[in-house]
């Protein structure tokens, strides 16, 4: 048992719940009940059930499917466990649902938000083009190319410091995309030349 790696997917599952990442705050619970390999958690654990139980109880997506809010007890992690494993199998199955309408108009919408951004680039009015791209995140889902449209869009109007931000964006969320690291190169050295 891994008291640490147990502490640290509980501690995340608040962050998922807030960046409306459901599924993965689900996830990163059921593994960390899984860590404790079918023994009563130690008191150093059992905080961090407690606290990752009520966010995950507390989300909309969770009352949408559950009337009553699941309390924890020692000793009942592999009910908690085996409840939540089923809830994260239908969570995916409906995920990987998203019909073709509702993928298509998502995707128009999130088009639509780049392109007016883009618009307001070549205008010369930034903090507008910041809003339009501001407002595109209400239709991503896992696009992680969005980020170096942004970042591109900016960079092309001169705007190194927000074309920078967004490639710091995308790269919290994927640290290993090869793109967004070639394009964070590159704008620091545009940035350099231009002297900004």
């Amino acid at each position: 048992m891994n008291t640490r790696k147990i502490r640290e997917d509980l501690g995340r599952v608040r962050t998922c719940v807030q960046r409306r990442d459901y599924p993965r705050a689900v996830y990163l619970f059921c593994n960390g009940l899984r860590e404790l390999g079918g023994q009563t958690a130690p008191m150093v654990v059992r905080g961090d059930i407690r606290t990752a139980l009520a966010d995950l109880c507390g989300d909309p997506v969770y009352k949408k499917k559950n009337v009553h809010a699941l309390s924890y007890q020692p000793g009942n992690e592999k009910e908690l466990l085996a409840f939540f494993s089923r809830f994260y199998s239908a969570l995916s199955g409906e995920e990987e649902e998203e019909d073709y309408e509702a993928t298509l108009a998502r995707k128009v919408n999130l088009d639509r938000c780049i392109n007016d951004g883009k618009v307001f680039l070549g205008q010369g009015k930034p903090s507008d083009a910041d809003n339009c791209f501001a407002e595109a995140f209400k239709y991503y889902k896992d696009e992680i190319a969005v980020y170096g449209l942004m970042a591109k869009a900016m960079m092309d109007a001169k705007e190194y410091v927000r074309a920078l931000g967004y490639i710091r964006k995308g790269l919290n969320e994927k640290a290993d995309n090869a793109d967004l690291r070639q394009l964070a190169e590159e704008c620091l050295k545009k940035r350099a030349q231009a002297g900004r």
